[in-house]
């Protein structure tokens, strides 16, 4: 994954959990931990990587 894509899926995730948040909708906001816990694996991966 490219550093944009990376922070394409962290966005995503995060207006995810945003809309799930605004609309009191609890299963959308555990559905969007599944691509901020991939960004975030992959960023420190990459982290990992560059150390």
């Amino acid at each position: 994954m490219t550093m944009f894509t990376i922070f394409g899926v962290l966005v995503f995730g995060l207006v995810l959990l945003g809309i799930g948040v605004v609309m009191k909708k609890r299963w959308l906001s555990i559905l969007s931990m599944v691509p901020i816990a991939i960004a975030v694996g992959q960023l420190a991966f990459l982290f990992l990587i560059g150390m």
